[in-house]
């Protein structure tokens, strides 16, 4: 019996050694997504900059696209104002496009109903007018049907993710109860120890392990808050790798459940129609 503790205290030493690495691994991917996050936020302000400038900066040198439109629809000469009042409008569409690359639905949705406001403010053949007020009147109803779908589609998927970390802080708290050995010879007891021991220190620091598997979840619902798909499905796989240290039913049904996340389609977002009329 001396040396089966001195087995499992060493194993489980192994395993605390091994639990203090994959928390420093767990903590070096909250310091890689945060500092993304902040490189993100500086290029969003550095592209905000850019914008600002291009805007003071109009000339009479715009796209050919944005021009060749505008000939198709006004029967009369293309005026520097007009080209200017054109690339107005390309620009409001970068802001637009820019957003919704960002995740911000709300302020794309904003910005396409100002455009639309605005564009009896800009000197524009009347045709063009008409034409952009219907394009981007269907924009509208199509970016609301794709954030109200993203809307859904998240809803869906925190709830799933809420309900499993319920699950596993219910399972943490539970106590770890030894299975008991059998009477029987001395053999067979020995015998039943040698087979049972590794699955049991397992087990012994199964409340260690979901509570590692959380906290990577933690990290999951966090990505998916934030809409970032790349770091959400980095962070399901980093959970189902903790997981599957775990032979019990349930953790396996946890994996099949992330496993069905993982595969479910993320709804792409849409391009403008407004950008093609004008370029």
């Amino acid at each position: 019996m001396k040396k089966l503790f001195i087995v499992l205290f060493i194993l489980s030493l192994s395993w605390l050694v091994k639990l203090s690495y994959d928390l420093h691994v767990l903590n070096t991917a909250q310091t890689e997504l945060q500092q993304s996050i902040g490189q993100l936020q500086q290029q969003n302000a550095m592209l905000n900059d850019q914008f600002v400038a291009l805007k003071r900066q109009i000339s009479a040198q715009q796209e050919k696209t944005g021009v060749t439109a505008a000939k198709a629809f006004a029967g009369e000469p293309i005026t520097a104002e007009m080209q200017n009042d054109i690339a107005l409008v390309q620009q409001h569409l970068d802001l637009i496009e820019f957003a919704l690359q960002q995740q911000q639905y709300a302020t794309a949705i904003e910005k396409l109903n100002q455009l639309s406001n605005e564009l009896d403010d800009y000197v524009l053949a009347p045709a063009l007018v008409s034409s952009l007020q219907q394009v981007i009147a269907k924009d509208q109803d199509m970016l609301k049907k794709f954030v109200n779908n993203r809307l859904v589609q998240q809803g869906k998927l925190k709830e799933v993710l809420v309900k499993m970390d319920a699950e596993i802080e219910k399972e943490i708290q539970k106590p770890y109860r030894q299975p008991p050995v059998s009477q029987g010879s001395f053999w067979q007891r020995w015998i039943q120890i040698e087979s049972a021991d590794q699955p049991s220190t397992v087990l012994m620091q199964r409340h260690l392990v979901l509570k590692e598997a959380q906290l990577r979840l933690l990290i999951a619902q966090s990505a998916l808050q934030q809409d970032q798909s790349v770091a959400f499905q980095q962070a399901l796989n980093a959970v189902i790798e903790v997981l599957e240290q775990l032979p019990d039913t349930q953790s396996q049904q946890w994996i099949q459940q992330l496993k069905q996340i993982k595969a479910t389609p993320i709804t792409p977002i849409p391009l403008l129609n407004t950008r093609t009329l004008v370029g």
